[in-house]
């Protein structure tokens, strides 16, 4: 316990003696410093007053405090004035190099010493210049100086009638007002170095992430934003950047195109900003009245014809950046958000309190206290809110970075997890489909077995067959109808529609058809009545089953003494059957007289139809092509379609061969055709001609 007191003491005193020796420090320094702010005069001049005529000017006491205390004092469109400040060398300064410090003076200015130029701020007409907010120091030597008697300082300000000077006038040892002159330029000027290099940094790395993740649009606006305000924040670090400012650049345009235009894009942006970090999306009325504000209030300053015009607008111009802003925060509300969308915004408002308080305290600072040199904290809290804003979207994108890996990694488990499910489905599938192919070659074979070959001889026919399915099974039927050697009927048929369904349809219908023909041959009913009797069957037969059949049936009457025999046909919406005379070598489509009428489908329900019966006689060498519209609706690869016309030019040169060479040359035909086009519908072509029946040898059966 002892040895805890005598620790405390001692180290109570040690704090004791530095307390002291820093107060004595700090005493003896401002023992060193003369502030001349009491000692200043003012006399009034025009732009041809020199240092010759100063001391014949009359001199006024200068008693005006605060922003624009020059502006107080001079007459109206007055640009010059004279300040003067009466001084003796105290005691402690004597004999020693001195430095003047005026930590702010606008416009321009030049400083003498006892009649001796020792330098100045900014340049006079016709190229005025001005250092803005950076401070002025002068250094006087001692040799120009009276150590006892009076010391006069006279000022030459160029002021355009706007100007003021700060309350801090240091008079002092060299090298001490050099250290106070390097801080106060450092938080005067030197900072917004680094503010301009963060804001740089920051919109690239912000553009950057808007062209990776486009559709945050928040991105690219913050980018503007830290680019508008690197524009607004020239003018505080200008004095360190001397080549921002180019020689063929006017001061004022200087002016109108970094404090004031940044300040207007500034404010445009902010509020664009607002409106994108909630996922918003403007009206483009809303849009088109925030860009005419910022239209007209770029388009006044840029035709500000000079400084004091810009000054006297600078009221309107800040209301309507005002505008600008409570009309961002006013869409934002009113829009109706989201539970998320609130709390962005609120997020938002929050990060904007570090700029709201800074206003505050410069509206104090400048209007109240009338403080012209103290530093504009809103450009810090300015500062503090883009970091703020930096740090938000920071973490808004590394959460959806986060978000990216969780959901990527978790992805990659849910594919493998799938691609082995998958594969296990691949296998089942397969299977199936094994399946399934072996039962659709069942089914091809049986449907094929349904549509037999005819016999190889037939008395007084020679027929030739071409069944072409687009898949394994078809909805083409067609079926020969004979007794003996005898040939009596032949039928046609196309289901509507493709693969397994039409197949199904065909192999019902077959049977159907087959005892219709075989019933109605038996009572001498006619081909039409029977394609009657097929449709009512099917349309019971079938029930809901959306396929219908159009189709064509025969009926072959005996041979007479001249070896004739008479054909009946009925057509059920099919394409017209092709006959060629061997007689008078025509060769033409047989159908339906125009007085007769002919329509209908078979196996629609409700629909009415006619299929009257039409009758023509075959000789021998006559010809009778049948065929699914497969055949002439194909097209080739210009769009043509193959048509009735091309197969009877076919028949046409080879009406004197069998019918096998007669299929054989339409097949060719056709394929040479269709070349390079996939085929899109099932083909059946059949091919009767014709023979001498008293010549028909039976054909021997194997034993």
């Amino acid at each position: 316990m002892f040895k805890h007191k005598i620790l405390f003491l001692t180290l109570s005193f040690f704090i004791l003696i530095f307390s002291a020796c820093s107060k004595s420090k700090n005493q003896n320094q401002a023992q060193d410093l003369l502030n001349l702010k009491d000692r200043l005069y003012w006399a009034e001049c025009d732009r041809n007053s020199t240092i010759e005529d100063v001391e014949s000017r009359r001199f006024h006491k200068f008693r005006t405090e605060g922003i624009g205390n020059i502006k107080k004092v001079i007459k109206p469109g007055q640009e010059y004035i004279w300040l003067m400040v009466v001084f003796p060398v105290p005691e402690n300064l004597r004999h020693k190099s001195l430095a003047l410090l005026i930590t702010y003076l606008h416009f321009a200015d030049k400083v003498w010493v006892n009649g001796t130029y020792v330098g100045g701020y900014g340049q006079f007409p016709p190229n005025e210049r001005s250092v803005l907010w950076g401070s002025h120091f002068y250094s006087i030597p001692d040799s120009i100086l009276n150590s006892v008697g009076r010391n006069v300082i006279f000022i030459k300000v160029y002021c355009k009638g706007v100007s003021g000077i700060s309350d801090t006038i240091l008079l002092g040892e060299h090298d001490h007002i050099a250290t106070i002159n390097t801080l106060i330029s450092f938080f005067q000027s030197t900072v917004y170095l680094f503010a301009e290099g963060g804001m740089l940094f920051t919109t690239i790395l912000f553009l950057l992430i808007y062209l990776w993740r486009k559709k945050e649009r928040a991105y690219l606006s913050f980018s503007a934003l830290c680019i508008a305000s690197m524009i607004f924040t020239l003018p505080f670090c200008s004095p360190n950047l001397p080549l921002i400012f180019p020689s063929k650049i006017s001061f004022l345009l200087f002016i109108k195109s970094t404090i004031c235009e940044g300040l207007y894009l500034i404010v445009f942006l902010l509020a664009t900003l607002t409106i994108h970090f909630i996922k918003g999306s403007e009206t483009k009325i809303f849009r088109i009245i925030r860009l005419s504000i910022l239209g007209f209030c770029t388009l006044i300053t840029f035709c500000a014809p000079d400084y004091n015009f810009l000054e006297l607008i600078c009221p309107l111009m800040l209301i309507l950046s005002g505008v600008q802003l409570v009309l961002g925060f006013v869409f934002v509300l009113h829009v109706k958000q989201s539970k998320s969308e609130r709390k962005n915004f609120s997020i938002l408002v929050a990060v904007l309190i570090p700029l709201s308080i800074s206003i505050v305290i410069d509206l104090i600072i400048k209007l109240f206290f009338q403080k012209i040199d103290i530093p504009y904290i809103t450009l810090f809290g300015w500062q503090l809110s883009i970091l703020c804003f930096l740090i938000l979207l920071s973490t808004r994108y590394n959460r959806a970075v986060s978000q990216n890996e969780y959901l990527n990694i978790n992805l990659r488990k849910e594919i493998d997890r799938q691609t082995i499910e998958l594969s296990k489905k691949n296998t089942e599938l397969e299977q199936q489909i094994f399946r399934s192919q072996t039962d659709l070659e069942m089914a091809s074979l049986v449907q094929k077995k349904f549509f037999p070959y005819p016999p190889k001889k037939l008395r007084g026919w020679d027929i030739a067959v071409s069944y072409s399915p687009l898949d394994k099974v078809s909805g083409d039927m067609y079926d020969f109808y004979v007794k003996d050697d005898t040939l009596n009927g032949f039928s046609l048929f196309d289901v509507s529609g493709h693969g397994i369904a039409a197949s199904l349809v065909t192999m019902l219908a077959k049977n159907i058809i087959f005892q219709s023909f075989m019933r109605n041959m038996q009572k001498n009913e006619t081909v039409s009545r029977t394609l009657y009797e097929i449709n009512d069957e099917i349309i019971e037969a079938k029930g809901g089953i959306e396929n219908y059949l159009t189709g064509l049936m025969f009926r072959f009457k005996q041979f007479n003494e001249k070896d004739v025999c008479k054909v009946e046909m009925a057509n059920a919406g099919h394409p017209n059957p092709i006959f060629y005379s061997s007689e008078d070598g025509i060769c033409d489509e047989i159908k339906s007289g125009s007085n007769v009428d002919h329509h209908g489908a078979i196996g629609l329900d409700f629909i009415t139809v006619s299929f009257p019966q039409i009758s023509f006689k075959m000789a021998e060498n006559d010809i009778l092509l049948f065929y699914t519209d497969g055949l002439t609706e194909s097209r080739n690869t210009e769009n043509e379609m193959f048509g009735k016309e091309r197969v009877k030019k076919i028949i046409r040169s080879s009406y004197a061969k069998d019918s096998q060479s007669i299929m054989k040359d339409i097949i060719d035909e056709f394929n040479e055709f269709t070349k390079g086009v996939k085929r899109d519908d099932d083909i059946t072509i059949v091919v009767l001609k014709r023979e001498n029946s008293y010549n028909f040898v039976e054909e021997l059966t194997e034993i």
